[in-house]
């Protein structure tokens, strides 16, 4: 006889004395209306069989086990008091009468394919607990049709999942019914495929559950973990890209709706949810490519210094919506995205399996693959994107992102001769249109157009790069000589990242105040010179619209000069061009400002230029708002008395 713990469980098994050699061999698989019960002590021995002769067969890979319907298995519990105890381990279903009959049962259920060979459910049967009512259903004896071979062997399954089962669903039933469940009954409200509901820094979210496990947390808690899926893009294709979320335990029990996350069929007024997040679901599907928009709001940064995550506020700034280009700037930071029809194979987000280290590489990839209708409610809240102002990759709630308002007058209102406008919007015009197909000899060669600004602060030419934007709805990509900084690595791949990107989104490209690039070569400064040659190597190939501005450059460089398409030199502001910008500044608000015309000339003879008009505007504004009082002359001289350096105004 055997170790003392092996027990018989099974009364089907009462003529179970089948050795691997006996005759039975030949009977067809899995056709014997009887189950096999096999064993283990712990989870590192083999399978055995027990039977009154013999202790030690391999009961798994017996042939004689092949006839019987259902392999039971059951292994030594340590958990228990009593470690005599066998717990239920898992079943095998060999019989094909029975997966005919579970195919209707698990159809759709995630993981579960009744045609396999061995048809295998391991403890503790949440599958069946999932699709119970369609278990019973399946009961071939509420059928009189059917064979008394198929309630057989129906009979072998059902009693023993009756009995690990049914305890489960009265005690989950008794939970449901009053609105509440414990910790360790959390699983039975998330069958796999089911979607599910949360909130993410306030946002609706659904989910597509995958599946969901009790597990260990990093802290050591034992949490429950639900894998779930949702539609996101690599900027060309949709799929779907995992995520995880946690229910953290509790004691007793607790509402359900009080969970952080719950089947979304539970969720209070799920209709409106829903059409909520279909209608940003649409919203997200028309960001797709690449987009110039407003923005204002909270964002949070793809990459910190720190590691540690960081958000930002901005007020109606401008941002390039651009997926594809952001996950190849952030490669790393997100996962495979996954086809939404299963048939395809899997592709990877940013082209993560590129080699070409050059943004080219990742302009054109396959054609969009669009959402189904009822998928577009699991796209996630948030897109990649680009801040023109803080030069940052972040991510930004989709439902803040606004039409650009475009400044149709800026470019009116710039203090520049009518002829040097028709030329700047000529060249600007031309180049981002495509209209012009001029060449190099050498092929892709000084396709650009460079124009040089120079002139003293304030004097317009910033605004000349920025009206130029405007009047043509492109983006601006603003960059200062600081931010490229003074190590030539450095600059080299700051300038070849900001020329890529600006050719990519069609933008503008302002380098403001690069004296620094554009002065003669000497043999006596090495470092600067090698600055000057990469700038030169860049530009050769850059093939948009770009605007240099410098505030004096004593001598240029020869190599430099020959690049420039267009020089414009800005004169210090005369008297019509101050009151121009007077007007210009006093009309953006007129409702709020009771100057004459006569205190407008008088402004107009004070010698300052367009950044200091405008900062004094701004300042007299600021303490008009403060008396609650229209802006007046008294504003404007309170201002200019306190500032130093004016000279020829009355005190």
């Amino acid at each position: 006889m055997g170790s003392p713990w092996f027990t018989r469980s099974d009364e089907h098994n009462q003529k179970n004395q089948d050795h691997p050699n006996n005759s039975s061999n030949t009977a067809e698989v899995g056709m014997a209306a009887e189950t096999k019960d096999i064993y283990r002590k712990s989870s590192w021995d083999p399978w055995q069989e027990w039977t009154d002769e013999e202790i030690g067969v391999d009961g798994a890979s017996s042939q004689a086990s092949a006839k019987y319907a259902l392999i039971v298995r059951r292994e030594k519990d340590h958990g228990e008091i009593d470690e005599s105890v066998l717990s239920l381990h898992s079943i095998t279903v060999q019989s094909p009468l029975l997966k005919k009959i579970l195919g209707p049962v698990f159809k759709g259920y995630k993981g579960i394919n009744t045609n396999l060979k061995k048809l295998e459910f391991h403890a503790p049967f949440r599958e069946f607990f999932y699709r119970w009512d369609e278990f019973k259903q399946a009961d071939p004896r509420n059928d009189s049709h059917d064979s008394s071979e198929e309630c057989s062997h129906y009979e072998l399954l059902a009693d023993i999942i009756h009995a690990e089962i049914k305890p489960r669903i009265e005690q989950a039933s008794d939970l449901l019914n009053n609105g509440v469940i414990s910790f360790d009954y959390v699983w039975t409200l998330f069958e796999p495929d089911v979607e599910v509901y949360t909130k993410i820094e306030g946002r609706d979210r659904l989910f597509k559950l995958s599946t969901g496990n009790y597990s260990k947390t990093p802290d050591g808690t034992v949490a429950y973990v639900l894998n779930v899926r949702f539609i996101d893009t690599d900027g060309d294709t949709f799929g779907y890209t995992e995520t995880s979320l946690t229910i953290l335990p509790f004691e007793n029990v607790l509402p359900i709706l009080e969970l952080d996350v719950i089947p979304a069929r539970l969720c209070p007024d799920f209709d409106q949810v829903r059409e909520r997040l279909v209608q940003r679901g649409r919203l997200f599907e028309s960001l797709q490519g690449i987009n110039h928009k407003a923005y204002s709001g909270m964002y949070s940064l793809s990459h910190t210094a720190s590691g540690i995550p960081k958000q930002r506020h901005v007020t109606n700034e401008r941002i390039i919506i651009d997926c594809r280009t952001f996950l190849w700037f952030n490669r790393g930071t997100t996962g495979p995205l996954h086809p939404l029809e299963a048939s395809k194979s899997f592709v990877f987000r940013g082209n993560e399996q590129c080699n070409d280290n050059s943004i080219d590489s990742i302009a054109h990839g396959p054609l969009p693959t669009k959402p189904h209708a009822t998928r577009i409610l699991s796209n996630g809240s948030k897109s990649s994107r680009f801040c023109l102002k803080t030069k940052e990759w972040g991510l930004f709630d989709i439902e803040l992102v606004q039409d650009v308002v475009w400044n149709s007058t800026a470019f009116d209102q710039l203090v520049l001769p009518h002829d040097y406008k028709r030329i700047i919007q000529a060249f600007v015009g031309a180049q981002m249109s495509g209209l012009d197909n001029f060449d190099d000899v050498i092929k892709g060669k000084g396709r650009g157009i460079i124009m040089l600004l120079s002139g003293e602060p304030g004097t317009g030419k910033t605004l000349t790069a920025e009206s130029v934007a405007e009047i043509m709805q492109r983006p601006l990509y603003n960059m200062s000589a600081a931010e490229l900084g003074d190590v030539a690595q450095e600059v080299e791949q700051k300038l070849d990242c900001a020329l890529e990107l600006s050719t990519r989104w069609g933008a503008v490209l302002l380098l403001d105040e690069c004296d620094v690039f554009l002065e003669r070569r000497t043999t006596s400064d090495i470092k600067r010179n090698k600055l000057v040659s990469i700038f030169l190597r860049l530009l050769e190939y850059f093939e948009g619209v770009m605007f240099l501005t410098t505030n004096r450059v004593s001598a240029f460089d020869p190599a430099f000069e020959s690049r420039l398409h267009l020089t414009i030199h800005y004169p210090n502001l005369d008297y019509t061009s101050r009151l121009h910008i007077w007007k210009t500044f006093m009309n953006i608000d007129s409702n709020r400002s009771s100057l004459s015309a006569d205190e407008l000339d008088e402004l107009a003879g004070v010698e300052l230029n367009g950044r200091q008009i405008k900062n004094v505007v701004k300042t007299a504004r600021l303490l008009a708002t403060h008396e609650r009082t229209q802006l007046a002359m008294s504003h404007i001289s309170t201002v200019l008395r306190i500032k130093k350096g004016l000279a020829g105004w009355p005190s």
